[in-house]
């Protein structure tokens, strides 16, 4: 059983590396960039849908589709303001609008507001507001593909040195509580690996450009990790509360949700890094 979850996992794993590595190759491409754009959208709206599932497990009735369409607004808002300085800074204001809407809607659906309400638009800033800074790292500067593949390679292998680690000498439970099979032993494989990636990109990419020092790379791949770390254990809270083990059925990681839950924590902070100079 192991065994075939790991060939399913390693499977889905060179499928997704693959085609995010072409994304990421082609994104700055001007007839390509529509595609980015929708991609991201696409990979928003499916984490965002089963997030408000794991809500429906627990009897609530988020606003799922006003959810959505806020924030498909959102994503194009906020790709737009790249290169327009007319929409810098609106993506608040879009924000603002959808809280808004979902105050109006619950006009006719009163009982359970407070939870609706808040459920809803936390599901927007837990899902939607990370992942939308794909775009902006990606565009934030000539060197944004650079940023975003190291950023995907420093997070997933923070996960693939996690598990192959705790599968093998795994003994001491991380968290038992919210993930029985996460152990302190993969947290340190996941750490060395996350590592292992940052200094990989450093010597042959980073150093070259004078884009950060060695110190710099070993602080921001240590971030990665332990962020990368807390939104997969923050994810597992909410399936554990849910009481569902996978956040949808695909073969060999259990949705989408499962696949970028550590993300969730990382886009946000590089991306915060990038727009204080820290880096770049």
């Amino acid at each position: 059983m192991i065994q075939q979850q790991f060939k399913e996992r390693l499977l889905m794993s060179l499928i997704s590396v693959a085609s995010l590595f072409f994304a990421i190759f082609y994104a700055h491409h001007s007839f390509f960039q529509p595609f980015f754009v929708l991609a991201t959208m696409l990979l928003s709206i499916a984490a965002l849908q089963e997030f408000y599932s794991l809500a429906i497990f627990k009897n609530q009735r988020p606003f799922t589709s006003l959810a959505i369409i806020g924030s498909l607004f959102y994503i194009l808002n906020s790709y737009l303001a790249l290169n327009t300085p007319s929409f810098a800074g609106t993506g608040s204001l879009w924000l603002l609008f959808l809280l808004v809407a979902l105050f109006l809607a619950s006009f006719k659906q009163i009982e359970g507001a407070i939870a609706n309400i808040s459920i809803t638009f936390f599901g927007i800033i837990y899902i939607t507001v990370p992942l939308t800074s794909i775009l902006q790292i990606t565009y934030f500067s000539p060197h944004g593909r650079l940023w975003l593949a190291y950023l995907l390679v420093a997070t997933k292998m923070t996960d693939v040195g996690a598990y192959i680690t705790g599968k093998l000498i795994g003994k001491r439970p991380l968290a038992p509580q919210i993930s029985p099979q996460k152990t302190i032993e993969g947290a340190i494989g996941g750490l060395l690996a996350s590592l292992g990636a940052t200094v990989l990109f450093y010597n042959h990419f980073f150093l070259v450009e004078q884009l950060m020092t060695f110190w710099q790379s070993i602080f921001i791949g240590l971030m990665i990790n332990l962020l990368a770390q807390a939104g997969d254990l923050a994810e597992s809270l909410l399936k554990r509360d849910a009481k569902v083990k996978d956040s949808s059925h695909l073969p060999g990681f259990g949705g989408i949700l499962d696949m970028v839950d550590s993300l969730l924590f990382t886009l946000p902070f590089f991306y915060l890094l990038l727009s204080m100079k820290w880096i770049g």
